[in-house]
């Protein structure tokens, strides 16, 4: 977990004041402001195709053999349509205020890394803006400068080198809007942000189509294939604090794995 720490100086200075807390207060310093903590709770594949969806769809794009190829649909069915391939994949952010005072949550910025070896490697990011209760008409559309600061310690969302443009698609619907209304964490209060995504159809099949051969001939072969997809995700979550303002505490790297079945 990465933490953006700030630290203030005091020297000694002769106003007749008991201490440099008491001086910081009356100048509203910074020095009682600290970061929200940031963790990821869970990173899961909510919905997805079934093993043998994929299997059906990419047997006659993978296997070289003519023969088998025609019989891919009688061995594994009718490739299902591209639409029944989607991918919806959920993570959790839990934040925790130390500050006596409530603190807004204005942007999250998340990047997704798949498999993360030479095989098959895809790399996007997407950058979300959170509401407040005073705008139900949000859709999580990133307001212009979202994601983006001048510090060179935060991470942005122009340090994610999109190697497959639109992997993720965008914020998924459901209780989209009541979890983008959830942005302002109580003075020592904690939040979880339960965020939904869906990964672009043409970008993901992409991606999983570098590892379909051995679970195509699995599934051909009558023998249980599998697909086992090491995931990886980080990022910001950036705050604004009433005099430090705007800042990025970064999260991650978070690793797991999703199994498709």
């Amino acid at each position: 977990m990465n933490t953006l720490s700030k630290t203030l100086i005091a020297l000694p200075l002769a106003f007749g004041l008991a201490s440099c807390d008491q001086l910081l207060n009356q100048l509203g310093g910074p020095g009682s402001e600290l970061p929200p903590q940031v963790q990821v709770g869970t990173l899961q594949l909510r919905h997805g195709p079934s093993l043998g969806q994929l299997a059906a769809y990419y047997c006659p794009k993978v296997i070289d053999d003519p023969l088998v190829s025609i019989g891919c649909a009688v061995a594994l069915g009718s490739p299902p349509p591209r639409s029944q391939l989607a991918f919806e994949f959920g993570i959790t952010l839990n934040i925790s205020n130390p500050n006596d005072f409530p603190v807004p949550t204005a942007d999250v910025l998340l990047a997704l890394s798949l498999f993360n070896d030479s095989q098959a490697e895809a790399l996007g990011a997407i950058c979300v803006s959170l509401c407040g209760t005073d705008n139900p008409d949000c859709d999580g559309t990133p307001r212009p400068g979202a994601c983006q600061v001048q510090q060179d310690d935060i991470l942005t969302i122009e340090d994610f080198i999109m190697a497959i443009p639109g992997l993720i698609a965008d914020i998924a619907s459901g209780r989209a809007l009541d979890e983008l209304n959830n942005s302002t964490i109580l003075a020592g209060g904690d939040i979880s942000l339960n965020l939904a995504f869906v990964l672009g159809i043409d970008q993901a099949l992409t991606v999983f189509e570098k590892t379909a051969v051995a679970y195509v001939e699995d599934e051909l072969a009558g023998r249980n294939g599998s697909l086992s997809i090491p995931v990886t995700a980080s990022g910001t979550v950036f705050f604004r604090l009433p005099v430090l303002g705007r800042i990025g505490v970064g999260y991650g790297p978070f690793g797991t794995v999703w199994n498709v079945l």
